[in-house]
């Protein structure tokens, strides 16, 4: 706007302000002042002149008319409060529509355009002293015609600033309220004590032109964003008066109730030092409330040696639940199941990370250690499975099972290794070179068995069951006679099994058949331990002399799982 253009419109204002005190319905003012800008023909002065109107100017009735052969609009000069909405209204009824231009200190974002039929009504707030200037033209461009008009406050129920704002009281019912349409704000202040949990909530079909802003005694804002129904959870560092505020600029007005509550201080620490103390015992409830999305809740309990600790959430639709975690005393956190190798503090810690609600857990002592050596190996009763626990980190669990001599058991351990030995001869494994997932070992005599559990820290379910009895013996003294027969079926148990056959062989080369090539053979001759010499060139064994033989079946690498043979010797 050119400079010119801007000193007469401050005239005309002053002219309006002084021609408009009050109402103008009894001023003898000039229909058509004098012009103010002389020749200036970017003055905007449209000839009729500015007719002044002050708050409340009742409904009006003007007219649009042709002067010289040119439409001439309507100007209006508006004696308003400063920071304060107005309406300005224009309703045609010569023409089809009022067009409202406004000229002055009208804020960025503080006038608003409202239409319905005919009727066009223009809310709007002056950031100065200077008040503002409106001007008409008719619809469609060179229409004539008489229009009603009308300027008034807009009456605001609740204050814009501190000043004008509505005190809302922690705990009684909320206060109702009403966004206008176009830019409005309403504000409201409340006290509250340092380190309580304050919880601001408005309730509403606010949109996303609505903006709360929450200011604490020193004037920081403590958040700005747009009200949701789920509330504004905080937790003031100073007493005192609090701010908080909605603004809006949407196309219409939208109720909304407005409510403060002290929910008191928090129910936990959320440090070592300032943690929750809790008893021992083998289930330990935990419960507490999480006030807003970044509280923390922290409780301490003395964990035993050799015990393995866990923790149940109660209330799983909670995340921050499923996600508590027991650290020690420094905030590292200890993987499940929990144990020490030593009497120590430990912690656990519920975070809301953008949560809040109640919350449930249990802590649970899972009992003592499961033996640390052969020593106090725990008697494992019968078959039935049994829960354990790896914990600290190296730990090794050792149980022990009485075993009966040529019955066939097998053993699993989920998520972790497990090896049998015989107590008497610990550094003799009945598993080794087996592979598979389930074990099996079997023992020559009545024994005890050593079972050695070891891995990461884990929960797991051992289980130990007898699945049958072994097919042939394992010596040679107890060899299976297969008569005149010169073939044999069996099946290979466990990686230690071997079986052993008694058969009459002639003084001739005898090839092997066999149906498994996980199953080593080897012959011998009537003592059990001169072997017979094998040909390579033809591809079998050739007896030194006719009569009683003797042949063993054992494992041939690792072992994969019980392996079924059939062996046969062809002489030729």
């Amino acid at each position: 706007m050119p400079p010119v253009r801007v000193f007469c419109l401050c005239l005309l204002a002053l002219f309006a302000a002084s021609c408009s005190s009050g109402s103008c319905e009894d001023l003898k003012c000039d229909d058509n002042p004098p012009n103010p800008c002389g020749s200036a023909p970017d003055c905007g002065w449209q000839g009729l002149g500015y007719e002044p109107l002050a708050v409340p100017t009742a409904p009006r009735t003007g007219e649009i008319v042709t002067v010289g052969g040119a439409v001439q609009p309507r100007s209006f000069a508006l004696k308003v409060d400063k920071g304060v909405i107005h309406t300005f209204t224009c309703t045609a009824e010569g023409f089809e529509a009022c067009e409202v231009k406004f000229l002055g200190a009208v804020g960025a974002g503080s006038a608003f355009i409202e239409h319905e039929g005919r009727t066009t009504r223009v809310h709007f707030r002056v950031v100065d002293d200077q008040g503002a200037a409106a001007i008409v033209t008719a619809l469609p461009a060179g229409s004539t015609g008489s229009f009603r008009y009308s300027l008034t406050r807009r009456e605001d129920d609740h204050g814009e600033d501190v000043a004008g704002a509505t005190r809302l009281v922690p705990g009684e019912p909320p206060v109702e309220g009403l966004l206008q349409a176009g830019p409005d704000t309403d504000t409201f202040v409340f006290d509250a004590s340092a380190g309580h949990f304050i919880f601001v909530r408005c309730s509403g079909a606010f949109t996303l032109d609505v903006l709360s802003r929450l200011l604490g005694p020193d004037g920081e804002e403590l958040n700005a964003g747009v009200p949701t129904e789920r509330g504004l959870r905080f937790r003031p560092r100073y007493a005192g008066r609090h701010v908080f505020s909605l603004s809006g600029f949407q196309p219409t007005a939208i109720p909304y109730t407005c409510g403060v509550e002290d929910l008191g201080p928090d129910d936990h620490g959320d440090s070592p030092d300032t943690a929750t103390v809790l008893p021992e015992a083998a289930s330990v409830p935990l419960k507490g409330m999480l006030e807003y999305g970044s509280d923390k809740d922290a409780f301490t309990f003395l964990a035993r040696a050799g015990h393995a600790y866990a923790l149940r959430c109660d209330t799983p639709t909670l995340t921050a639940c499923l996600n508590a975690r027991v650290l020690t005393r420094r905030g590292e956190v200890l993987s499940p199941p929990v144990g020490v190798a030593r009497e120590a503090w430990l912690q656990v810690r519920v975070e809301g990370d953008g949560q809040w609600g109640a919350y449930a857990l249990t802590l649970l002592d899972l009992g003592a250690d499961q033996g640390a050596g052969p020593e106090d190996a725990v008697q494992l009763p019968g078959d039935a499975p049994l829960t354990g626990y790896l914990t600290p980190a190296g730990d090794v669990d050792f149980f022990r099972f009485d075993a009966l001599a040529g019955h066939v058991y097998s053993l699993e351990a989920d998520g972790v290794s497990v090896e049998a030995f015989l107590l008497a001869a610990p550094d003799s494994s009945l598993t080794r070179n087996d592979l598979a997932k389930v074990h099996h070992f079997m023992v020559e005599a009545d024994s005890a068995v050593l079972l050695r559990v070891s891995g990461p820290l884990a929960q797991y379910r051992l289980t130990v069951r007898e699945v049958g009895v072994d097919d042939h013996a394992g010596t040679a003294a107890n060899a299976t006679g297969l008569g005149g027969a010169l073939s044999a079926m069996g099946v290979l148990n466990t990686s230690t099994d071997v079986d052993w056959f008694a058969l009459t062989l002639d003084a001739r080369p005898h090839a092997l058949s066999r149906t498994s090539l996980d199953t080593k053979f080897d012959l011998f001759e009537a003592d059990g331990v001169t072997p017979v010499p094998w040909d390579a060139a033809s591809g079998a064994w050739v007896p030194r002399a006719a009569g009683r033989h003797l042949l063993r079946a054992g494992m041939f690498g690792r072992f994969q799982g019980p392996d079924a043979y059939r062996v046969e010797l062809l002489p030729r």
